[in-house]
This record gives C-alpha cells, sequence and structure tokens, in this order.
C-alpha cells in the first residue's frame, strides 16, 4: 500500500465522513468512522474491511489507511481528533494497538448509537462542545469494546512522525534521500531502512506517491486546470505528470478528475 502524509490543519473533525475514495495515507492524528448506511471497504494498516451499516473503525494516528470504494448510499459520522482531546483516552492510542480495528454492529451498545445519532443533527461550528462531549461517549463505547496488545517502541514513533511531516511537506520540491537524513539530523540508510521496513516502499516511490495522492486531491478543485496541478506536485511537464499519475492510479489524470468532479458535483448514477 503506498502511503502519503498528511499533514492536517485542522486537527479537530466530526461531522459526516467522506462520500469518495481517498488514497492511502497516515497522520498524527487518530480517526473513527461509524456507518449509518451505504457500504465502505476501508484499508487499515494493508487488511481491507467492508463496513456495512452500524459498523464502525478506529484507526490511530500513524497507521496507514484509505477508502477503497465508497458506494452512493453511504452514510455515516467521522471524527478526526487529537489522541489527547479527551485525556481519559490518550494512553491507549499512545501505548496501545487494536488486535482489529472494526467494531462489528452487534456489538454496539445503545448509548453510542444515540451519539451517532445526535452528531448526525448537529454542526462542529455551532455545537462544539455538544460534538466533543458526544465524542466522548463514541470512544467510551467503542474504545473499550477493542482488544489491544502493547505498543513500547515511542522513540521510532516519534521519528516516524518527524521523517514523514519533513518529506510532506518538501515531496513537491526537489528532494534525495540525502537532503531529508541531513535535515533531520539521521543517517541516509536509517532513512531507507525506515521506508523499506514500515512502508514497504522505497524514498523515491513514496516521494512520487506523495506527489500523485496530493495531485488527486487538488482534482477536487473545479477552479484548477490539470497543467495547475501538474505544476503544484513538482512535476516539469505534462507528459512526465501523466506517466506518472497512469503509474500509480492506472487511468490518466483527465480520466480520474472526471469521475472525481462528476462525483463532488452529484451529478453521478447509482
Amino acid at each position: 500500500m503506498i502511503t502519503f502524509y498528511e499533514h492536517r490543519e485542522e486537527k479537530l473533525f466530526i461531522g459526516e465522513m467522506t462520500h469518495f475514495p481517498f488514497p492511502p495515507h497516515v497522520h498524527e492524528v487518530a480517526e473513527m468512522v461509524i456507518l449509518t448506511s451505504g457500504s465502505a471497504k476501508i484499508n487499515i494498516d494493508g487488511i481491507n474491511y467492508l463496513l456495512s451499516p452500524g459498523d464502525a473503525a478506529v484507526v490511530f494516528p500513524l497507521v496507514p489507511h484509505s477508502y477503497e470504494e465508497v458506494s452512493a448510499d453511504v452514510g455515516g459520522i467521522a471524527a478526526i481528533f487529537p489522541p489527547d482531546v479527551i485525556p481519559e483516552y490518550a494512553g491507549t492510542f499512545h501505548g496501545l494497538a487494536p488486535e482489529s480495528p472494526v467494531l462489528r454492529a452487534d456489538r454496539i451498545g445503545p448509548d453510542t448509537r444515540h451519539a451517532v445519532s445526535r452528531l448526525g443533527e448537529l454542526n462542529m461550528d455551532d455545537d462544539l462542545p455538544l460534538c466533543v462531549a458526544y465524542l466522548h461517549v463514541l470512544l467510551a463505547g467503542i474504545l473499550h469494546s477493542l482488544s489491544y496488545h502493547p505498543v513500547y517502541d515511542y522513540s521510532e514513533q516519534d521519528l516516524a512522525n518527524r521523517i514523514m511531516r519533513y518529506v510532506s511537506d518538501h515531496a513537491c520540491e526537489e528532494i534525495t534521500l540525502e537532503t531529508v537524513s541531513h535535515a533531520l539530523g539521521i543517517s541516509s540508510s536509517h532513512l531507507s531502512h525506515f521506508f523499506a521496513e514500515k512502508l514497504h516502499i522505497n524514498f523515491r516511490h513514496f516521494i512520487n506517491a506523495s506527489r500523485i495522492a496530493r495531485a488527486r486531491l487538488l482534482m477536487r478543485d473545479p477552479n484548477m486546470t490539470l497543467t495547475e496541478i501538474s505544476d503544484a506536485c513538482g512535476y516539469s511537464n505534462m507528459r512526465t505528470f501523466r506517466r506518472a499519475f497512469l503509474k500509480e492510479v492506472g487511468c490518466l489524470p483527465s480520466e480520474h478528475m472526471q469521475i472525481l468532479r462528476t462525483r463532488v458535483s452529484g451529478t453521478d448514477t447509482p
């Protein structure tokens, strides 16, 4: 799974879940989705899970995940939040990893279902304290129902965060393994080992994947042309951009952009 680091300026989001696929990524915050309708195939740490109405999935910080397939009628609540937004659960996110990140509908309690229903009626901009309170209810109901194993290597997690944040910030520039290792004060061999062992990808492939992932996100903006997107993602010409996009996604950028913008505008058919 080719993964890019999503540097989120908005650290807290509680609202409707995404209605379209999202490429493989990681971020330093936690993420949770609970479906109320439709279906979604989500890949978490290399494993595919098919979510149905009532199912919940929790993604811990720096765990690769993507939304591979999302049905047109999907509905649900998504929460993206710092692990310490509710202090009682900070230790769970920092010191443990779930045996399985998915909780099926038959294990979701009535309090959790009520919180999901209420969050569907609220707006984070107007009802932030209430939204956070219901997020507390969701975490209480879902996290306590999962099984965990301990994670001890805190220093490695911090290094992973630093590496991926730096590379994400500079992926669209002229960047090499040597410039990154120098900027972060680590050896090139250590950096190369990190990408091979943690992400199962070499450094240059990760840079290309990060650029294409950014391009796929920019394609949702109806005001941007393919040439502008190519330039913004660090490609010197459209030919190189098309070739790289075709290799990563399996179709031409013009084809992918048309699909995305049709779905975002709501003109697609079931």
